[in-house]
């Protein structure tokens, strides 16, 4: 038996946010260890495990894998914890013909820059340097040289919105069966150039700069070019050196050909940078603009907020210029307020409240919003995902009140979940459709969620650490120059490792 060793920490995420990760966020949403990750059949590990299941003398060694909505950076001792489990489970698991990793890439910790290179290279000082090492990652992940110097392959998510997790588990456990009964032999070569931008404009399921790059680039992995393409649009909201964008790609030991064609994607990237930045406004110019086009449906997206990009979801500059504008218009509003969903629930359904929401995480962000509400449904905030990457798993806002302040319904949540579609909201027995104005905090997700129902989409221009734009960061490790803030490299924009 061929025996493949499985583990992973997945996380997202952001160092312009306070919050920082820790073993409690883990736990209250995965952590399987051994036969726990055996029962999986969806996601990633899911994915990875049917692939390995068609294969009668491959086993697999599950060791630990956990993942958590992401958040500002790790504490050491969390990543420690993990990661010392793992390479101790590692060393446990007796003679290893292979390891799958299952990772994101935008990972760090308050003192490890670079997690996945890390966890990487000691799992290298366990096995050997012939043993492969297939890792799968986010789309946004950070590409470092030890990611790419320590690994076999390294394969990316396909899609935005992200609905491929479990198919990448699939592509990676394929290529190490390959790989160890000397079928290909994989080598690999990443283009990176010094681009960094939000995700507005980086949909793989409609045309845009995002779409062309990746269909490039999967087209000649459909022809038989490279063994595996992936294209990275960089999470711009971790703040490491050599930050960047680009493409990676594998070949049955062609690096030559590998380099070509990876430079290729990242010169087109860099090319068409300007494409990725998206057209913003203020939050009162767009509910404004938006009452102006009733009884149409309108959504907004106050992407500066965004949970799934590791803010605290507790920035309130939407909610705020809906009160001021206090056009008696019906909008629904999600928040992350601990205290205040505390304070309304203890209020009991039905009771008038004065509550502070927001800024109670992360608080460098604007001040809270004090209203008086109505509380109208309480909830112990737990739901199903309906797809994406936790399809069919679990989601815990914790204790959740609906308060209604006019025509507004705000979702007050305890803990900040991941938005895919609309769960959260019809968990609480709410239907988007019946509002005429939709705030959500997500890039991307919005679009596919709302467009059969609303009009009209507005990306707010707003405070908080995953904006719109990237010219309102403070960048203190990641050197210039590089683009949004430059608009030439000296040299050439294009490295090749």
């Amino acid at each position: 038996m061929k025996r493949i060793a499985i583990a992973g920490i997945l996380t997202e995420c952001n160092d312009f946010t306070s919050a920082l990760i820790t073993e409690d966020d883990f736990e209250r949403v995965e952590l399987l260890r051994g036969q726990q990750m055996l029962e999986r059949s969806d996601g990633v590990v899911g994915g990875a495990l049917s692939e390995l299941a068609k294969y009668p003398d491959f086993l697999p060694v599950p060791l630990l894998f956990t993942s958590t909505i992401p958040g500002g950076a790790l504490t050491d001792q969390c990543f420690t914890k993990f990661h010392d489990e793992i390479i101790e489970l590692t060393e446990q698991a007796g003679q290893l013909d292979g390891v799958l990793l299952l990772l994101h890439g935008a990972a760090v910790s308050v003192s490890v820059a670079d997690i996945e290179g890390e966890l990487l290279q000691s799992v290298r000082k366990v096995v050997g340097n012939d043993i492969p090492i297939m890792v799968t990652l986010d789309l946004h992940a950070h590409i470092t040289e030890k990611m790419v110097s320590l690994s076999t392959a390294l394969f990316g998510w396909e899609t935005y919105p992200h609905m491929d997790s479990f198919t990448t588990g699939a592509r990676a456990a394929k290529l190490i069966v390959r790989t160890i009964n000397k079928e290909v032999s994989p080598v690999q070569v990443m283009a990176r150039v010094p681009v960094l931008t939000s995700a507005i404009n980086a949909s793989t399921e409609r045309p845009g700069p995002f779409f062309d790059l990746m269909r490039k680039a999967k087209e000649w992995e459909s022809a038989g070019k490279c063994l595996s393409s992936s294209v990275f649009l960089v999470h711009p909201y971790i703040d490491r050196p050599e930050m960047g964008s680009g493409a990676l790609i594998v070949t049955d030991n062609d690096p030559e050909t590998a380099a070509t064609m990876a430079r290729e994607i990242a010169q087109e990237y860099w090319d068409r940078r300007q494409e990725f930045e998206p057209e913003v406004w203020k939050a009162d110019a767009a509910i404004r603009d938006a009452i102006s086009k009733a009884p149409s449906r309108s959504v907004l997206t106050e992407v500066a907020d965004t949970c799934g990009g590791g803010s605290a979801g507790d920035c309130v500059a939407v909610l705020r210029a809906l009160l001021e504008i206090d056009a008696n218009i019906k909008a629904i509003y999600p928040v992350v307020s601990p205290h205040a969903a505390a304070t309304a629930i203890a209020a009991g359904i039905g009771s008038e409240v004065q509550l502070s929401v927001g800024a109670e995480i992360d608080k460098k962000w604007g001040p809270p919003v004090s209203l008086t509400g109505r509380v109208l449904k309480t909830s112990d905030g737990d739901f199903m995902y309906q797809g994406g990457v936790w399809d069919g798993a679990s989601g815990h806002m914790g204790p959740t009140a609906v308060v209604r302040v006019g025509a507004i319904d705000i979702v007050i949540a305890t803990f900040p979940t991941y938005e895919w579609r609309d769960e959260q909201y019809r968990s609480l027995g709410l239907d988007p459709a019946d509002y005429q104005l939709i705030v959500v905090k997500n890039p991307m997700n919005y679009f596919m969620t709302y467009s059969p129902i609303a009009d009209n989409f507005y990306v707010i221009d707003s405070p908080g650490p995953t904006p719109a734009t990237c010219k309102s960061l403070v960048y203190k490790l990641m050197q210039r120059p590089f683009f949004p803030f430059d608009d030439s490299i000296p040299g050439g924009p294009v490295k090749t490792f």
